[in-house]
């Protein structure tokens, strides 16, 4: 496991280090600099505390100083490698000390990687570019004890604010790289490991699907034992007549802060004495190996690795037409952990290209199915130009709109789909400028036409809005799986949010509809957030010619300042957009700081005004931590009852076929019914435990059966969750419910929770009412706070938004997005105002297959042929 975060100047991190030395020399953990920078500074050896300090500082040991700008300045990242916790107890309880050298080996090459990453920024003519130095200074702090001194085997490897140029020159290392490919380094260190501690003899047994292991000897409750932490955070609890299941997430965080005990001087002796008691009252019988493991049989690691790779291909280019080699690598490390290795598995990539499994450019990859499903998309849109006969004449269409409250845009629209040509047609509608209002007309005019209208959307609830305009709508999933049936050369379909449709699912609607001859009119902004899976094929169509109509008058916006932020923005300008917001940037860097203000600025406004706010954070993790606040805020926390709530595994179908995918406690729902498991569709089943290949569910009668993942593929998989829900809560619903009219991602209010009687009611904020019953698991969440994504499609009067500087709300997209949900205002909540500009100005990095080769369309002169050329 690898953990990461920044440490600030000596001032501020000297002392806890000196603290840990102290500790740590008692524990005789050792120290050591490391890195090929370190070397050229003359640091090695044992980390001297004077030392450490002056580099946290920026001083160099030859007195030059790098400038580390701003209160607050990293002096350093620390990366932190932990063993897993079965190899601590066998190194330090049993005594196996080639486990601590194996460890050290698998930190060493996870940090030869880190140092292939370093880089430093350089300025040329007011142009910041990074630039590749290759060199680190590490300080190691090899550690042993959790701080509840328990065995926890771990390495601080303090990664200090100085690389070295090409030129010779010292500058502050830019740790951003080390940041974005955390993922990667974490999951070379378990690989490395795991091959060491095999080599030693021993036996792992793979735990997460992230690569996560044990040895194979030691089993999960026997590592539990050594978990002292968590057992102390479940004592603090039942003094208060709670369990975790039971107590919130703000009773949990207390429970934690009030049982973390601070560090003190050990009796090494006694403390080994205690830890064997306790692995012999859990019956852990340690294993000796002191002959290494056999030669490695490296056609087994080669064919591993091969479908290690095979599986990092399925699983990364579902979700994107392109991908770089580094996240190939990664994720063929995380499924190959204890099977291959990193050289195996680039070995393996090379074979996938010179057998045309892969299509290389660069550093980045994708597949010939991807780059065919693009072409065809294209393709059809050309062959479609000029086929058809216009519904109307334009000069009609003017004529009936003329003394309607259309404005010239929305006329526009109406004249391009009625009179157009093609049987694909294209609208780019931007956010709030009135697409409902313009659909309605298109409607209307089509119907007198004798055209039936389909409305098709990528979601339940964009379905619902585009049925506002009165056109009869489902998701593309529910025509899917009717096969497209109803479709005829009298059919006029219409896509709405066609900026966030897959690249699949855009060529399963247009081949559909170009087999029967109907007309399809693709709705959408390209520069709103993309599809989640593979493809931006609304963008690329768009670019190669598509004849479009175009939205550009917003109507949403009532605030003038706010009108004109989301125009700067729209046209591509983000630094002159927040100019415009600059009094409505808050900059708060904690954080929890950050969270507790939004939370309090929410609490503040009245209920009216609260039930026309949204709030959105740039991860789910800052979505919990805000509804947590929130809460807090409203003095809700406390105040309800827990009930069980299920979160959808965000699974993709690769993974969804692995049974490590899966661990204990979580929810299956069957999608249909499954004789051979007893189970029905809509029925629930519990992980309980299973053996390789196989995972064991146990049935809501008590009745255990195995299922096969790979087999029976038809089952989705949530984990359940504790939640407290008070009268007043706002939840939001996580799933379609047709029977009930529940749309996934509407909000309610909930007015009663009685879980004696089985219930819960709700009210929706179209006045229905339900009740839904408790004994069962619901599908719902705390619905203050959502993800940007959750947001697109919705509007509201006010949105406080939660911006880290550099965090995954880091594009111009999620910026348009956010802002241009509200009406009358935007508060943007950041950690560092002058990032901001240059985090949303980076555009959307979503790539599509045909991207690779730079093909060349002529705009509205592509010819068929061209399309249809194969590359080599």
């Amino acid at each position: 496991m690898l953990t990461m975060s920044n440490v600030s100047n000596s001032a501020a991190a000297g002392a806890y280090y000196e603290q840990a030395n102290d500790y740590y020399s008692k524990d005789r953990s050792p120290s050591v600099w490391s890195g090929q920078a370190a070397a050229v500074l003359g640091l090695s050896g044992d980390v001297k505390p004077e030392d450490f300090r002056a580099m946290l500082d920026g001083q160099l040991p030859s007195g030059e100083r790098i400038h580390l700008a701003g209160p607050g300045r990293r002096g350093g990242t620390d990366m932190t490698f932990s063993a897993p916790k079965s190899v601590s107890l066998q190194a330090l309880i049993a005594g196996d000390t080639k486990l601590l050298q194996s460890h050290e080996t698998a930190v060493a090459r996870a940090l030869g990687y880190a140092e292939t990453l370093a880089a430093c920024r350089v300025t040329v003519d007011g142009v910041t570019s990074r630039q590749a130095s290759g060199n680190l200074v590490i300080a190691q702090f090899r550690h042993d004890l959790s701080r509840a001194a328990d065995p926890q085997l771990h390495t601080h490897c303090v990664v200090l604010n100085a690389t070295q140029r090409a030129d010779g020159q010292w500058r502050a290392l830019d740790n951003e790289p080390l940041y974005r490919y955390k993922m990667m380094l974490g999951a070379y260190y378990r690989s490395e490991l795991a091959r060491e501690v095999q080599a030693l003899g021993y036996e792992v047994r793979v735990t997460h699907g992230d690569g996560r292991f044990e040895l194979a000897h030691i089993s999960p409750e026997q590592v539990k034992a050594f978990s002292s932490r968590s057992q102390a955070i479940e004592r603090a609890l039942e003094k208060k007549g709670l369990t975790r299941e039971e107590a919130s997430a703000r009773q949990l965080q207390i429970a934690a802060l009030q049982t973390r005990p601070a560090k003190e001087s050990l009796d090494r002796s006694a403390m080994h004495a205690e830890w064997c008691e306790r692995a012999a009252g859990v019956g852990l019988d340690f294993v000796s190996h002191s002959e290494p493991a056999s030669l490695r049989n490296t056609s087994h690691e080669a064919e591993q690795a091969s479908q290690a790779v095979h599986y990092a291909i399925m699983h990364l280019m579902e979700r994107s037409a392109v991908v770089p080699r580094l996240d190939i690598e990664r994720v063929a490390l995380e499924r190959g952990v204890g099977h291959t290795h990193l050289e195996a598995i680039r070995s393996a990539i090379e074979k996938a290209v010179d057998q045309g499994d892969l299509i290389r450019h660069e550093e980045r990859y994708t597949t010939p199915g991807a780059r065919r499903r693009e072409r065809d998309i294209l393709a059809m849109e050309v062959a479609g130009r000029g086929k058809t006969a216009p519904l109307m004449a334009r000069e009609s269409v003017h004529a009936v709109l003329d003394g309607t409250k259309l404005n010239e845009d929305q006329r526009g629209v109406v004249a391009h789909v009625l009179s157009s040509k093609d049987r694909i047609i294209g609208v780019q509608g931007g956010a709030g400028t009135g697409k409902t209002t313009a659909l309605r007309s298109v409607r209307e005019l089509a119907e007198a036409q004798g055209l039936t209208l389909v409305g098709v959307a990528p979601s339940k609830g964009a379905a619902r809005e585009l049925a506002g305009s009165g056109i009869d709508s489902q998701t593309l999933a529910w025509h899917a799986t009717k096969n497209f049936t109803g479709l005829n050369a009298r059919t006029l379909v219409v896509l709405d949010e066609a900026g966030m449709v897959s690249a699949r699912d855009m060529h399963a609607l247009l081949t559909a509809a170009d087999q029967v001859g109907a007309r399809v009119v693709l709705v959408g902004d390209v520069q709103q957030l993309k599809a989640v899976e593979a493809g931006k094929p609304f963008a690329q169509l768009q670019a190669a010619g598509m004849a479009c109509a175009e939205l550009r008058e917003i109507q949403r916006q009532q605030n003038p300042q706010l009108k004109r932020a989301v125009e700067l923005v729209a046209a591509g300008n983000v630094p002159a957009s927040l100019e415009r917001l600059q009094r409505c940037v808050v900059e708060i860097e904690c954080h929890q700081d950050r969270h507790a203000r939004i939370a309090a600025d929410f609490a503040a406004l009245t209920a009216d005004q609260r039930a026309a706010t949204l709030i959105v954070a740039s991860t789910n993790l800052g979505r919990e931590a805000i509804n947590q606040e929130v809460r807090y805020a409203l003095e809700l926390d406390g105040q309800g009852e827990m009930l069980r709530t299920l979160s959808r595994k965000d699974l993709t179908k690769a993974q969804a076929l692995r049974t490590v995918s899966y661990q204990e406690g979580d929810v299956l729902r069957a999608n249909r019914d499954y004789r051979c498991m007893g189970l029905k569709r809509g029925e629930l089943a519990r992980v309980v435990d299973g053996p390789e290949g196989v995972v064991t569910l146990e049935r809501q009668d008590g009745v255990r059966v195995p299922w096969h993942p790979a087999n029976q593929l038809h089952m989705s998989a949530f984990i359940e969750y504790q939640r407290e829900l008070a009268e007043g809560d706002v939840l939001r619903f996580t799933n379609n419910d047709s029977r009930s009219g529940i749309v996934n991602g509407e909000r309610a209010v909930v007015l009663l929770v009685e879980p004696a009687q089985d219930r819960l009611l709700v009210e929706k904020s179209d006045g229905t009412r339900l009740a839904l019953r408790t004994q069962e698991p619901l599908y719902v969440e705390h619905g203050y706070c959502q993800t940007v994504h959750a947001a697109q499609g919705k509007t509201c009067e006010r949105i406080l938004i939660e911006a880290p500087a550099r965090g995954a709300m880091g594009n111009e997209s999620s910026y348009y997005v956010a802002i241009s949900r509200a009406t009358h205002e935007a508060v943007i909540y950041t950690d560092d105002r002058e990032q901001l500009p240059i985090t949303f100005a980076r555009l959307d990095e979503k790539s599509a297959a045909l991207d690779l080769h730079h093909l060349g369309i002529e705009k509205h002169a592509a010819p068929v042929d061209q399309l249809l050329v194969e590359f080599d």
